[in-house]
């Protein structure tokens, strides 16, 4: 998935939303909103960063494979001169694979998905499910329809959510062990529900559904990764929690809308998630890059000059900034202690030293541009280079030198010390 951190700006928005009535208590946690010490300018830094890193990232590389069309758009929109490709999912489309069972001899709502004990993504998808659109489900249907949550390591959090309600306690199986079992879980039920409010990528696991011949439901952001819209009439899509349940009680109730929506689904997978095509993709990835590989062997270095890693840039903290302080404390606990104890000046301070050799990243909203051989003194620098060399500042108080500079032309350049200026 390219752009990974378009997930965490969506989720953002909608918890900036004051008129949002969806939850994402895996959103919140895992954004570390759950941290009284968090707020939203410091998770909106974090996402600064990952955007800056990752299309710094896309910026160095010869050519760019995206999941989907929307994610390739997306990339030329951001870096137009990308070389962008897009390769997606490829299924099956042997007829064995098709499920036999038809509407009558099948019941129930289905999600599967990996859950990894955590509830950021399929975790809010499901929470969100659960309350919202699940309850008005239950309260129109003629006869109560079962649902299944399957996949591996479920969050407690869904379990305690289903236990604590009786509707739902009554209604909601869930299954942990699917291995071997996947096909006849999509051969069981009527419905595949897909009810993502946030990601990125595309959703393998709806182009698994589409494969086996079990319509699917899904949120209008799940369908935009497919370039679905309702007048493609494949599968049903819903945004609100009313169009979601309105899809679900159709498909379930009408054997003809359930049949359609399965035939349009499998005619979708075939057309479009066909293994010779992705090959076609990968072979003109292949040309291009060969030919770019022998151009430079025949005309030397010429065209690295054009590449991505002459021009970009990693931005990283040269120097302490409050909200770098407030955030590396935050995600370092230890650090923190360390300060309190004397042991560090400040949280910079054990970056610069230790941090950043050790993984750890101290992250500000403005980077300067640091000028390590100055022709003249400067401000910051007079002040950094005398609380380095606090016998320097001493000979300068005592006027044996007249600046700081002073001292670092005479001698200090010569012994090796850094005098910063910003640029």
């Amino acid at each position: 998935e390219a752009l990974w951190y378009k997930r965490d700006q969506l989720l953002v928005s909608y918890l900036q939303n004051k008129d949002n009535t969806h939850s994402f208590p895996g959103g919140v946690e895992y954004l570390g909103l759950d941290n009284d010490e968090m707020d939203m300018d410091l998770v909106s830094l974090e996402i600064k960063h990952a955007e800056e890193f990752e299309l710094n990232l896309i910026n160095m590389a010869d050519s760019v494979i995206g999941v989907s069309d929307r994610e390739k758009r997306i990339i030329l929109s951001l870096l137009p001169d990308t070389e962008a490709y897009t390769i997606g999912h490829v299924m099956s489309i042997d007829e064995s694979r098709v499920t036999k069972k038809t509407w009558a001899e099948r019941s129930g709502i289905l999600f599967l998905a990996s859950f990894s004990d955590i509830m950021y993504y399929n975790g809010d998808a499901i929470w969100n499910f659960l309350t919202e659109v699940y309850p008005l489900v239950l309260k129109e249907s003629i006869a109560p329809i079962p649902f299944t949550i399957a996949g591996r390591k479920i969050p407690q959090e869904l379990y305690d959510l289903v236990k604590e309600d009786e509707l739902l306690s009554e209604n909601v199986v869930f299954k942990e062990s699917v291995e071997g079992d996947i096909k006849e879980l999509y051969n069981s039920h009527r419905i595949f529900i897909a009810p993502h409010l946030y990601g990125a990528g595309i959703q393998f696991k709806v182009s698994e559904a589409f494969s086996f011949g079990i319509p699917t439901v899904m949120s209008k952001f799940t369908a935009d990764a497919f370039s679905l819209t309702p007048d493609h009439k494949v599968g049903c899509i819903g945004q609100s929690p009313i169009e979601l349940k309105n899809c679900i009680i159709n498909i379930n109730g009408y054997e003809g809308i359930w049949d359609r929506t399965r035939k349009n689904e499998l005619k979708y997978i075939r057309r479009t998630h066909k293994r010779a095509d992705a090959i076609k993709v990968w072979e003109l990835v292949i040309k291009s890059n060969l030919q770019r590989i022998q151009d430079i062997r025949a005309e030397g270095d010429t065209h690295k000059m054009q590449h991505g890693l002459v021009t970009t840039n990693f931005n990283k903290a040269v120097g302490p900034c409050p909200e770098g302080e407030r955030l590396y404390n935050i995600k370092n606990p230890d650090v923190k202690e360390a300060v309190k104890a004397g042991t560090f000046e400040n949280a910079w301070s054990h970056y610069h030293h230790h941090g950043r050799f050790e993984g750890k990243r101290y992250l500000c909203f403005e980077y300067k541009a640091i000028n390590d051989d100055p022709q003249e003194g400067c401000p910051e620098g007079e002040e950094a280079y005398a609380k380095k060399y606090p016998k320097v500042k001493q000979a300068v108080e005592a006027g044996i030198f007249v600046s700081s500079w002073d001292h670092y032309t005479k001698f200090g350049k010569a012994e090796g010390r850094k005098y910063l200026c910003s640029q």
